[in-house]
């Protein structure tokens, strides 16, 4: 058996190693030698809890045998702590999809070739779910993913990455060129900063 519980550390801190924005190509692999491991603790654990019984069959005053049981204890909390890595696995990367789906309003292609089955089944149902209830027919009738931080300000100022053309904004119509700068109001301006159409100008004292 291998060092106690070394791959599922090994596990989180790949995850780790990537920011929010970006998930580690999920570890099948290693997830799977993480149950084999459990499965030889597990069956351990039986082997042990079974020839102390016997042992103990045949001693009309029962002993506590020390070694016994923190043997045991080292193999149940070696099981536990699999677990949990595991658990905490599956639920930050389940938290950075839905981040993918609040924050970018999709999830990348890069970022869903990195994904098992079933965590590309999730993000499309969680998609579901929430395009649903923002709706105007089935829901609140609002875009919950607009203004994830408070605005200091509801009109931002955005230089142009890209030539898209013309776009129409609740004030009028804007032609977006590459190297412009446009005043636009910030929920209308934050689908093309998503889009990396334009960026958001930071200003510091008043200068760019």
């Amino acid at each position: 058996m291998s060092e106690l519980c070394r791959r599922g550390r090994e596990l989180l801190q790949e995850l780790k190693s990537y920011d929010r924005f970006t998930l580690s190509p999920f570890n099948e692999e290693i997830i799977r030698l993480i149950f084999q491991e459990i499965e030889e603790h597990d069956g351990l654990t039986k082997e042990i809890v079974a020839k102390f019984r016997q042992q103990q069959e045949n001693i009309d005053d029962p002993v506590y045998d020390g070694v016994v049981a923190t043997t045991l204890c080292a193999h149940y909390e070696s099981i536990k702590r699999n677990k949990r890595c595991l658990l905490i696995y599956m639920a930050e990367r389940m938290e950075r999809l839905k981040a993918f789906r609040w924050e970018l309003r999709r999830l990348p292609e890069d970022q869903a070739s990195r994904c098992c089955p079933q965590e590309l089944q999730f993000y499309s149902e969680y998609d579901k779910v929430l395009t649903s209830y923002m709706s105007k027919e089935e829901g609140v009738g609002m875009d919950l993913t607009l203004d994830c931080v408070p605005p200091k300000d509801s009109l931002v100022t955005v230089r142009g990455l890209r030539d898209i053309g013309e776009r129409i904004f609740s004030f009028g119509a804007v032609q977006i060129s590459r190297g412009g700068l446009f005043h636009l109001p910030l929920d209308e301006a934050e689908p093309l900063i998503r889009a990396g159409d334009v960026a958001q100008v930071q200003w510091s004292s008043g200068f760019l």
